[in-house]
């Protein structure tokens, strides 16, 4: 029996969050998706206690209040207990200055939220390779 990897996934849109749980769903992925609402909370999360899981993947947005993708993704690549989490971000940004600078900073992957609920199914499982 495989252990359930869990994913951090932050992200301001109650309907993207919503999106992300159904794909989950449909496409039975074995990941285990936990949601916070922007880069603070996705480092309030990693400091937790070692009770909680330290996750194989985190998943950004860009544009989130408090902190935002960016900043959040150079803070965990700058830790050493966390910089080899693969990052994914995914935004409705398809600027490639903002690819490139994601990139720079250490993600693993650069995603453009999709429009329909196939296409997040699609994305979904492009988050499966980096917590296998």
């Amino acid at each position: 029996m495989s252990q359930i990897k869990v994913v951090l996934y932050a992200d301001d849109d109650t309907d993207d969050k919503t999106w992300v749980s159904e794909a989950c769903k449909a496409i039975n992925c074995s990941m285990q998706i936990e949601f916070v609402e922007n880069g603070r909370q996705a480092l309030e999360y990693l400091e937790k206690p070692v009770k909680q899981a330290i996750p194989s993947l985190i998943v950004l947005d860009l544009n989130m209040p408090e902190l935002d993708g960016r900043q959040t993704l150079k803070r965990i690549k700058a830790d050493p207990r966390f910089e080899s989490i693969p990052v994914i971000i995914v935004t409705t940004s398809a600027n490639k200055i903002d690819m490139d600078v994601c990139k720079r900073l250490g993600a693993s992957l650069y995603l453009t939220k999709p429009d329909t609920h196939s296409e997040w199914q699609n994305i979904v499982r492009q988050f499966e390779p980096f917590v296998d």
